[in-house]
């Protein structure tokens, strides 16, 4: 199993996306993973006003007369 391994962690850096875009890609979806995480522990209210006011308008847009 030992040889398995050092093989895998020899593949490691052959990986497609491992270069530097894909690492700066895979930071930034960490980053805004944390973000959003943080958002919708920290600031519910935030997300339920937000979503009353985009159905309020989307509602206001969709039941207009013409």
């Amino acid at each position: 199993m030992d040889a398995d391994l050092e093989h895998l962690q020899e593949d490691a850096g052959g990986c497609p996306g491992n270069g530097f875009l894909g690492t700066k890609f895979a930071r930034a979806a960490r980053e805004m993973e944390a973000l959003v995480s943080d958002l919708m522990v920290d600031q519910p209210l935030f997300w339920l006003l937000t979503a009353s006011l985009f159905g309020f308008l989307l509602g206001k847009r969709l039941l207009r007369k013409n």
